[in-house]
């Protein structure tokens, strides 16, 4: 592929020109063409493009978004009704190809709303040309000033994957979310100054409702329309960094100008386009890698993830394509820096500063000096701007909150009032959370264990996605599990017999460590199957739902951490229960997780229910595990579990695919 050409078409089409090596317009002399002439011609080009099989090429595939079905058809992603020239386009890449060619060469659509393919979809014109190198002359002229404006404004210099960190508030952020931004050409590749100039290019679903069931069917079932949308950088980093205190990761992509340019061309072909939104498979990170591989055919970033399909899985096929990441970045957010500000403070400017978050207009120690004052001051800026980012970082048209604006622009003004410059914040990369070096988010669990009453067994586990709390540490947040289809069996050995164990929908633990200034609340939410034994129910499964809330305290720069939780549970069908069908409790929770090294954790979890009117009234559980990465990809554990009628343990081997 002339890859050269790619770059000139896209931008003769923004200025409404053929490409400067296009044939020039016929010379004087030379016999006027002539409509069947023309005709002739674009039969010619048809034909080549059969013999060629240019409609099996893998960029004509990739341009359309045809992907293999489980029998072996072919059909389209895309399913916008203009995506197409052909009326059977989605599922024929010949007709289509067909219909594309002469549809450059055809005359104006009849729907006036509706641009000439000859501007729609510049980036097919362009890999067209650099296979069967049209007579320009040929083309009828045609200035196509939208796409000529999108150009002029993106000025695309190079492309940056960007990775916002897990946000648990939004479902559909509690994996992380990904999307492009577009680096000018207009500033130097050093200057981050002016990043937040730049334009982010998002994928995601147009949702049409509030109800958070409805959501997660909707989006389950491919029931919400996706689409990609042009957002200015700044406003990216305002919703992640500042609104959702999410750290930003960038990932700066090595590729040429002209790879870059058809990238840009495919996004304003996508702009009208939709895709049906499935949130575990095509969501942001599925199509933004799809458009990241039209650049050039050596990319291949979908093969290399799986289902379901995690943001941070396809950071890392970026990374793991040879040469394609050019550097990463991190943008800290603004919890981040607010905690290495305060880090850096001593007892006595803690002190102070502990008096300011309760009041802008307190007085500082007279002993104070200068510079302490100077920090103390700038530490309950960003205080403020974490505590408060709801009402601060708030969206468009949305009414200010007098309370917290008055407190920011009276510590702004006790600022400005010192002569002493501000010190860098120290947030420096953190090397171990980096989203591509985290282990793979599947993971299936081989190993035996012994059970009083029951004997000996074996045991399988397996998991979607993505981090428990005792799994290795690098790449993810350290107090957080998050987990998608985790599910556990057994097969006893002396009477043979296969049984499930634990089986979960979503299992989630949110611990936000408390300190003196900040007291978020820690929760948890599973629901999913599993088998009790106590009094009530002896070896018996049963559905169940779980939430709790409660305060998680950390020691020794949070490497160890204890969490206490109130929780409610409910559990079905349970004859021992309520109306004997139905057990409901509530009670304590929490647990411990001390974390030795990256690769070694220790964790302990446990809960006691109250069971009013029921038999037994109380039940409880305790669980424990050691957990040792011994190679990437690869732990071994030890794990066991008590319970009111019954007790286990095993040794378990995992691996993370």
């Amino acid at each position: 592929m002339n890859k050269g050409l790619v770059a000139r078409v896209a931008l003769a089409l923004a200025l409404g020109s053929a490409p400067a090596d296009a044939e020039p317009a016929a010379p004087a002399g030379r016999p006027a063409r002539t409509a069947v002439a023309d005709a002739r011609y674009l039969d010619e080009l048809v034909a080549r493009a059969r013999s060629l099989e240019l409609s099996r090429d893998e960029m004509w595939n990739r341009l359309l978004h045809y992907r293999t079905g489980l029998f072996g058809g072919r059909s389209s992603e895309a399913d916008g009704k203009h995506f197409f020239l052909a009326e059977e386009g989605k599922a024929d890449p010949s007709a289509e190809l067909e219909a594309t060619l002469r549809g450059l060469f055809g005359p104006e659509p009849p729907d006036a709303g509706v641009e000439h393919p000859y501007c729609r979809f510049p980036a097919r014109l362009a890999w067209l040309h650099s296979k069967l190198g049209f007579d320009f002359t040929r083309l009828p002229r045609r200035s196509c000033p939208k796409f000529q404006e999108f150009v002029e404004q993106t000025r695309a210099r190079s492309l940056t994957l960007v990775f916002s960190s897990y946000y648990l508030n939004n479902p559909a952020s509690a994996f992380g979310h990904t999307f492009l931004r577009i680096n000018k050409s207009t500033r130097r590749a050093d200057d981050t100054d002016l990043e937040l100039l730049d334009y982010g290019i998002d994928y995601s679903a147009t949702v049409d409702t509030n109800n958070s069931l409805v959501y997660a069917l909707k989006g389950l079932m491919g029931l919400f329309p996706g689409r990609f949308r042009r957002v200015p950088y700044y406003l990216k980093v305002r919703e992640y960094n500042d609104h959702e205190s999410r750290d930003i990761w960038e990932y700066e992509l090595a590729l040429s100008k002209q790879e870059v340019a058809m990238v840009q061309a495919h996004l304003w072909e996508l702009g009208p386009n939709h895709f049906d939104y499935y949130y575990l498979s095509e969501n942001c990170s599925y199509h933004i890698l799809g458009v990241l591989e039209v650049a050039n055919p050596r990319l291949r970033l979908l093969e290399r993830v799986g289902w379901p399909v995690i943001p941070a899985d396809t950071v890392k096929a970026v990374v793991a394509q040879p040469g394609l990441v050019r550097r990463v970045r991190y943008r800290p957010s603004n919890r981040t820096q607010y905690r290495h500000r305060v880090s850096s403070l001593n007892d006595d400017e803690v002190g102070a500063l502990s008096t300011l978050a309760r009041d802008p207009n307190a007085s500082l120690p007279e002993a104070l000096p200068l510079a302490s004052r100077a920090r103390v001051l700038d530490a309950a800026l960003d205080l403020v701007d974490f505590r408060f980012a709801g009402q601060l970082a708030r969206a468009p048209g949305t009414p200010e909150d007098p309370e917290s604006v008055r407190f920011k622009q009276r510590l702004l003004e006790r600022r400005a009032a010192l002569d002493a410059e501000s010190e860098d914040v120290d947030a420096s990369p953190p090397f171990r959370e980096q989203p591509h070096i985290g282990h793979d988010s599947r993971r299936l669990g081989l190993g035996s264990g012994f059970q009083a009453g029951r004997g000996w067994f074996h045991g399988l586990d397996f998991r979607l996605a993505l981090h428990d709390l005792a799994d290795p540490g690098m790449g993810y947040p350290a107090t957080v599990g998050i987990e998608f289809l985790p599910m556990r069996f057994r097969y006893w050995v002396e009477e043979p017999r296969l049984t499930l164990e634990d089986f979960s929908l979503v299992r989630i633990h949110s611990l936000t460590p408390v300190d003196r200034f900040e007291s978020s609340l820690s929760w948890k939410v599973d629901v999913g199957a599993t088998r009790l034994r106590d009094a009530g129910c002896d070896d018996c499964a049963a559905g169940f739902a779980t939430v709790g809330g409660g305060l998680a305290v950390p020691f020794f720069t949070r490497k160890l951490l204890f969490f206490a939780l109130g929780e409610a549970r409910v559990a079905a069908p349970v004859q021992s229960g309520l109306f004997d069908v139905v057990r409901a409790g509530l009670g304590p929770a929490g647990g411990v997780r001390l974390e030795l090294t990256d690769g070694l954790r220790v964790l302990g979890t446990g809960f006691w229910n109250y069971l009013p009117k029921q038999e037994p009234n109380q039940t409880w559980q305790i669980d424990g595990a050691v957990r040792a990465e011994y190679s990437s990809g690869f732990a071994l554990g030890v794990e066991g579990t008590r319970q009111p009628s019954s007790w286990s343990a095993r040794g378990v081997s995992y691996v993370y695919f």
